[in-house]
């Protein structure tokens, strides 16, 4: 699809910007967050999965919010 001068050019940008870099640590947020909501399932406390997540006490907060929104599946 690109020429690898124009591969280069980009790499390199995204590189200075770290587009890249910013990417690999949303990933990792979307990955604690699910474990976050499978820890709050079992009946731990915020500021526990908080703690076991390294996420903060808002977003566990609000993961719990939308798990009591969310209808269970029987």
């Amino acid at each position: 699809m690109f020429t690898e001068g124009i591969r280069e050019i980009f790499l390199e940008g995204a590189d200075k910007h770290g587009w890249l870099n910013n990417r690999d640590s949303n990933i990792e947020i979307e990955k604690a967050k699910e474990i976050a909501k499978k820890i709050l399932l079992r009946g731990l406390s915020i500021e526990d999965v908080a703690e076991d997540t390294g996420l903060s006490t808002d977003i566990v907060t609000s993961i719990a919010n939308q798990l009591e929104k969310t209808p269970a599946v029987i």
